[in-house]
């Protein structure tokens, strides 16, 4: 038995699949909460400078 299907046969490879799948879906939901963190402080920005200058 050879490395490679050493690996395929543990199941590390399915795990490692899982892992992948899951830390891309993890990117993708926080890039979406920084768009949405960002738009949230500009806009709290503009509203203090609208505050703070009325």
């Amino acid at each position: 038995m050879n490395f490679r299907d050493l690996l395929v046969n543990s199941g590390f490879t399915r795990e490692f699949c899982c892992f992948t799948r899951e830390f891309e879906r993890f990117t993708r939901e926080f890039r979406c909460f920084t768009r949405e963190f960002e738009r949230f402080t500009r806009e709290f920005a503009l509203f203090t400078r609208e505050f703070v200058f009325s």
